[in-house]
């Protein structure tokens, strides 16, 4: 799953947890496994939700931050994990803003698609071209991608709406239900060559393009869930940034903010207490 997926289910998640704070009572103890991104994305909210005085334990076995990971070559830092965000994340968005970090400036390169012998497709600076070339290459995949994709985050979007009101859901296969009924569950099932061939999609643009922007975004192929599949094809089409000084310093940040106690452990099994 990618990050921004993360952030919106720890943020239902969250509420499942029955707290109450007050001055004569001491807040009980939450805790959250995993100091990755969904992880401080829960500690953020459960704050939110019941005050400044939750105590909050994060147990993490590794390093905080997860999949935002970064690796130095040659004193350059780079993102080893997810390198970028998609704008429509708007959570990500608001704990950028929040913790005072900026956005870096993405260097804006081409695309080519090599076949094993010479180059399938190559991107152009210029935009009519470059569709131009697609149309001649595939027909009018691309637009029938584009508007899957489309569909899709239109309909994930609620997610937001939901938050607002304060809706919880009793586990995951509800909450896409709630979004986008049957087919969101049925992606989940199939894989993504399937749900586009459904929909016209060509096999040689799923072969030639689908596939290479999901190997370069999740290591995957197309045979990948089409649920996940679409939120990285939706990366490759949307405005994309990512964190000045590198991605992890979102989750740091939360953790710092809500002064988490970050305990270094594995966990290996979860249950609630018997009094429950």
């Amino acid at each position: 799953l990618s990050p921004s997926y993360l952030v919106l289910v720890s943020r239902i998640l969250s509420v499942w947890t029955m707290a109450s704070c007050s001055l004569s009572q001491p807040c009980p103890v939450n805790s959250v496994v995993g100091a990755g991104i969904g992880g401080s994305a829960v500690t953020h909210f459960l704050q939110q939700h019941f005050g400044p005085r939750v105590q909050i334990d994060v147990f993490e076995k590794g390093t905080v931050g997860g999949r935002l990971a970064t690796i130095s070559v040659n004193k350059q830092h780079y993102e080893s994990g997810a390198a970028s965000f998609h704008s429509l994340s708007l959570h990500m968005q608001g704990f950028v803003k929040h913790l005072g970090l900026k956005h870096r400036r993405e260097v804006v390169g081409r695309s080519a698609i090599f076949g094993g012998e010479n180059f399938v497709l190559e991107e152009t600076d210029w935009y009519l071209l470059n569709l131009f070339r697609l149309w001649w290459h595939y027909g009018i995949s691309f637009l029938r991608l584009q508007m899957w994709v489309e569909e899709v985050m239109e309909k994930f979007m609620r997610i937001y709406k939901y938050q607002a009101h304060g809706y919880a859901f009793s586990g995951v296969e509800e909450l896409l239900y709630s979004l986008g009924e049957s087919s969101f569950i049925n992606m989940t099932q199939r894989s993504v060559a399937e749900s586009l061939l459904q929909v016209g999609v060509t096999q040689r643009f799923i072969d030639d393009i689908v596939s290479a922007v999901l190997r370069s975004s999740y290591g995957q192929s197309a045979v990948m869930p089409a649920f996940a599949g679409a939120m990285a094809l939706a990366g490759a089409q949307g405005i994309l940034w990512s964190v000045e000084g590198g991605n992890k310093l979102v989750c740091s940040g939360l953790l710092k903010l809500t002064k988490a106690n970050v305990i270094h452990a594995t966990v290996t099994s979860v249950a609630l207490p018997a009094d429950r």
